[in-house]
């Protein structure tokens, strides 16, 4: 029995033992990479460009409700009015110089740049917005929103005679004497060429646009226009002798009713 106990047990030694293999569990493929996609130029500007905000259509000036346009005589008087008291002094020096007189002009130029001043400056500014020539004429500006416009448009639309008188004296020194060769010579030659630019835009402008008579001056300060008006109570001082002659003139009939459509 101790025999075959031993040779038993030398066959169960001997038998090999069975080795259970584990399946590897399967890798799974990392997932490929997207490549970013490429947009074009043309679709880089697409998205750029945004959407353009469609414009209101800009309203016409017209001249507000509640006023009547100056009469042809009324800017005639306006004009001859404000013509005599801002450049009246230059007439007699242009005068006396064709004469060919010999006088020192300083108290002429002094006097009318005073005269200027008043005028242009001192009366829109702090006299009611109106001129001299407004005064006596009874007209007043007044602009699309029915009040009074800067004082500056009165003494720009003044300053045209100043500049036409200074553009023809350029061009007539320039057509006798040629162009000059100093650098300051040319300098105001050509100021004074410039000088002509605003009168002559200012009646091509008014030309073209004859049914609303809008200049160069009005249509800048946003639509202006030559109105009527009444003689005012509140004038006091020398301002009321200025209604004086605007009683005269009217009395004349030169104020006559006889509209324009300036």
């Amino acid at each position: 029995m101790g025999l075959l106990e031993k040779a038993s047990n030398i066959q169960t030694e001997e038998e090999p033992k069975t080795v259970v293999l584990k399946t590897p569990k399967p890798v799974s493929e990392p997932d490929p990479i997207k490549e970013p996609k490429k947009t074009s130029k043309k679709e880089k500007k697409a998205r750029r460009t945004k959407r353009k905000k469609a414009k209101a259509p800009r309203e016409q000036k017209t001249l507000p409700d509640g006023f009547e346009v100056a009469t042809t005589g009324q800017r005639i008087t306006r004009r001859v009015c404000d013509f005599a008291v801002s450049y009246g002094w230059s007439v007699p020096m242009l005068a006396i110089t064709a004469w060919g007189s010999n006088f020192n002009p300083t108290p002429f130029v002094m006097l009318g740049l005073a005269l200027i001043i008043f005028n242009l400056y001192f009366m829109p500014r702090y006299a009611g917005n109106r001129s001299v020539g407004n005064w006596i004429s009874r007209t007043r500006y007044v602009n699309s929103r029915g009040q009074p416009p800067i004082w500056v448009y009165m003494s720009l639309k003044g300053l045209t005679t100043v500049f036409v008188i200074l553009g023809l004296m350029t061009l007539l020194t320039l057509t006798s004497g040629g162009f000059p060769t100093s650098t300051s010579g040319q300098i105001l030659s050509a100021v004074g060429l410039i000088l002509l630019i605003p009168p002559l835009l200012d009646y091509t402008m008014y030309k073209l646009r004859k049914e609303s008579g809008q200049g160069l001056w009005d249509s800048v300060f946003g639509g202006v226009w030559l109105v009527r008006t009444v003689k005012s109570t509140e004038a006091k001082g020398w301002l009321k002798r200025l209604e004086a002659i605007g009683d005269f003139t009217e009395s004349k009939g030169w104020l006559a009713d006889q509209e324009t459509k300036d």
